[in-house]
């Protein structure tokens, strides 16, 4: 809950300035729906619900992850990424199950226009009992 309660906080005192609409590609699909803004002019702040696809289990995750900008050129960004959130996994016929999790990794993000950029994100997720590495592809929508 504390965590739940520190993800709303910054996401009110940051600047929202995307809806991120991401696949993410693993060994089973997700799809993800978050918002990102900015908590400095070099930090982003970027909470997702992610949804993943797996036979029999229902599987969601709510991420609060940091993105450190560093401009190469003026339409084209790189950034590293640390954040946590929250995994919920329940399969058919047994109690579901929330763990904690970690994500590191790195990404880039190329403007296409002033409201649309495109971005590419590869990730390491440590969650409690295992972790993944997979990649994330999306589209950024300025609001």
């Amino acid at each position: 809950m504390a965590a739940v309660l520190s993800i709303v906080a910054l996401t009110v005192s940051a600047q929202i300035k995307s809806v991120d609409i991401k696949g993410d590609l693993r060994s089973d699909f997700g799809i993800g729906l978050g918002i990102s803004g900015d908590l400095t002019e070099k930090f982003e702040f970027s909470p997702a619900l992610n949804y993943y696809f797996i036979d029999d289990v229902s599987n969601f995750q709510l991420e609060a992850d940091f993105h450190y900008k560093l401009p190469v050129a003026s339409d084209f960004s790189c950034y590293p990424i640390l954040g946590i959130g929250l995994n919920y996994a329940k399969s058919k016929g047994c109690d579901g199950e929330t763990d904690f999790l970690v994500n590191i990794g790195g990404g880039v993000k190329y403007d296409f226009t002033p409201n649309i950029a495109g971005f590419v994100e590869c990730k390491y997720q440590w969650i409690d009992g295992g972790d993944d590495t997979y990649f994330s592809l999306g589209v950024k929508i300025g609001i």
